[in-house]
């Protein structure tokens, strides 16, 4: 398992400041993507259990509470599904009360219709998932939160997936 960075105050990937995790690998390889480096699942730094501790350090740093975003990459792809899993549940049990996104170029459905024990305990730890292949040809840097205007943004309300206006 394989993770491309970790970014401390990310203010572009969420709501807020954020602590920002990239995993690494990705097998849609979306045209136009802005992340590439994060394609080749041989690349980027060896994920130990101790960059969970790190993570849930930097989300309090400084006495600054900040959300999570898991980004990539593929966050769910079955390579990186246990670490994705390790990382979110970490973080859940630390802060429960903060906003987690992630972002996924699979959809929503797709992934609840796997019905796989990492992606149950990912989705029910999440509050926002962002799905879709990013979609060069519907690029629109003004939308919230997505690249293309053909991805969506999904939250939980009382335990069920429904679709924000972007």
């Amino acid at each position: 398992m394989r993770y491309n960075t970790i970014l401390a105050n990310d203010v572009v990937n969420g709501e807020g400041v954020c602590v920002s995790f990239f995993v690494q690998g990705c097998p849609h390889r979306c045209e136009g993507c802005f992340n590439p480096e994060t394609w080749d699942f041989a690349g980027g730094r060896e994920y130990t259990s101790d960059i969970k501790w790190e993570i849930i350090k930097l989300i309090s740093a400084n006495n600054i509470q900040r959300n999570f975003s898991v980004l990539g990459g593929e966050p769910m792809s079955m390579r990186n599904l246990e670490m994705t899993d390790e990382v979110i549940s970490a973080v859940r049990v630390a802060y429960p009360d903060i906003k987690i996104f992630l972002w996924t170029g699979f959809f929503l459905f797709d992934l609840i219709d796997l019905n796989d024990e990492h992606v149950n305990s990912i989705l029910s730890k999440v509050d926002y998932v962002i799905d879709g292949p990013f979609d060069e040809k519907l690029k629109d840097l003004s939308l919230k939160l997505r690249g293309s205007s053909n991805q969506r943004i999904w939250t939980k309300i009382n335990n069920n997936w429904v679709e924000q206006d972007g």
